[in-house]
């Protein structure tokens, strides 16, 4: 399979923040008492993030990168893995209030280690091809 090298660095970007996204999730579970603008961060990072995936998908590289249907299956399940954990996280702390501390922990972990793998993946998939 062949894809736009580009729209791989626009995934690549969104893993990474996805990695910061999980690790919201746990310092808001520490935190988030303390320091209520960390949210306000997160989102400043978010739209940065938008905005260089924008810039990148934008740009004129035409080069094109082959692709593994394993690598693109890997991909999609690591998305939809982190967008379910991350919607059990929402429910689940507005659900368990006295115990979103750990929830927060687990999922963040989690979040961050599914985000890590991306990452890994993508960068794998940069670099060799």
């Amino acid at each position: 399979m062949s894809l736009p090298r580009k729209s791989l660095m626009v995934q690549f970007i969104l893993f990474i923040v996805f990695f910061f996204m999980g690790g919201n999730v746990i310092l808001s579970a520490y935190l988030g008492d303390q320091l209520p603008w960390l949210s306000y961060v997160i989102l400043a990072l978010l739209v940065i993030g938008v905005a260089i995936g924008f810039i990148v998908y934008r740009s004129k590289d035409t080069r094109i990168v082959k692709i593994t249907e394993k690598e693109v299956l890997w991909l999609k399940y690591l998305l939809y893995g982190y967008f379910m954990v991350y919607i059990v996280n929402m429910f689940a702390s507005s659900f368990a209030p006295e115990s979103m501390m750990i929830i927060g922990i687990i999922t963040g972990i989690i979040l961050m280690l599914v985000a890590g793998v991306g990452i890994i993946i993508q960068l794998r998939i940069l670099r060799i091809k």
